[in-house]
């Protein structure tokens, strides 16, 4: 991994595995092309929805052709490898995987058995126990959620705000910039199933988190998208058995236990870094080192 410089955070370097230092424009203007290219994909059928409100308003495919296409135009082929190999840092402890798979199930079952024991009805339609179709949809989650976006939010623009900030703030200003990029689905979704409020206060504490992820397992892309789906697919099983005012309140919950997760994880990671090592990982940092 690429020892940070004075005040500033722990990451992957993105010319990593090029050999060379950034130079031409693209390279320079890297971060600014990423998210401009990423809204743009992503937000191409928002308007759409005005002639069909049941459609999708967003693109969920937007930053992984962003990141590549980018990566292509800063660095050639060698930038696009050391970008798409980060897919395949999966030797890590094992540990992180049961934080990235285990962890997000914990938290829905506390939040939604707050939310009943203050007071919310919950229906119990026992959909949850079909494990063929929560497998489903969990695998389904890791291409169309999980690969599509990290790739370029934690796997492109995160290492690249990490060489200009502090890990926490690096964290931080990507999660406003990845909740922003939600806004089609805030304002136009037909289902109404993200509460603006919650969403971004959630996507913020998530956005710490999956930093803390990325860094403590020296850039496994695996382990952020195993995390991301998981997330995803309890609160897609767990959301819709509450209504009304049960449903706000199951998603402060949520939104609470995720945030006080993020505080944790900033005291005892550090907000310079966001990293907590865990075995010796001699394998895992010499593997980021090579890119």
């Amino acid at each position: 991994m690429v020892e940070p410089g004075a005040g500033r955070g722990e990451g992957i370097s993105p010319s990593d595995g090029t050999g060379r230092a950034p130079g031409n424009w693209a390279a320079r203007h890297d971060l600014l092309l990423f998210f401009a290219l990423a809204y743009l994909l992503s937000w191409a059928l928002w308007p759409m929805v005005i002639l069909n409100p049941t459609s999708s308003p967003l693109v969920p495919f937007g930053p992984l052709i962003a990141a590549v296409v980018v990566s292509l135009l800063a660095g050639g082929p060698g930038e696009l490898w050391a970008l798409l190999r980060q897919l395949t840092r999966w030797r890590v402890h094992p540990i992180w995987y049961v934080v990235a798979l285990v962890g997000p199930c914990v938290v829905a079952g506390v939040a939604g058995a707050l939310a009943v024991a203050t007071g919310a009805s919950m229906q119990r339609s026992g959909a949850y126990t079909d494990l063929g179709a929560v497998g489903f949809t969990f695998l389904s989650t890791m291409i169309i959620v999980g690969l599509f976006e990290e790739v370029g939010w934690r796997g492109f623009a995160l290492p690249r705000l990490q060489r200009r900030l502090d890990a926490i703030w690096a964290a931080l200003v990507l999660g406003v910039l990845w909740a922003l990029w939600h806004l089609p689905e805030l304002f136009s979704d037909p289902t109404r199933q993200r509460p603006p409020l919650q969403f971004i206060v959630w996507v913020l504490a998530l956005s710490v988190i999956f930093t803390w992820l990325y860094n403590s397992t020296n850039g496994s892309l695996p382990i952020v998208i195993i995390c991301h789906a998981a997330i995803d697919t309890v609160g897609r099983y767990l959301l819709p058995e509450f209504s009304n005012g049960g449903y706000q309140v199951v998603w402060w919950f949520m939104v609470g236990i995720y945030v006080v997760i993020a505080i944790i994880v900033v005291l005892v990671a550090g907000p310079k870094r966001l990293v907590t090592k865990i075995g010796s990982g001699s394998d895992d940092v010499r593997h980021a080192r090579q890119g």
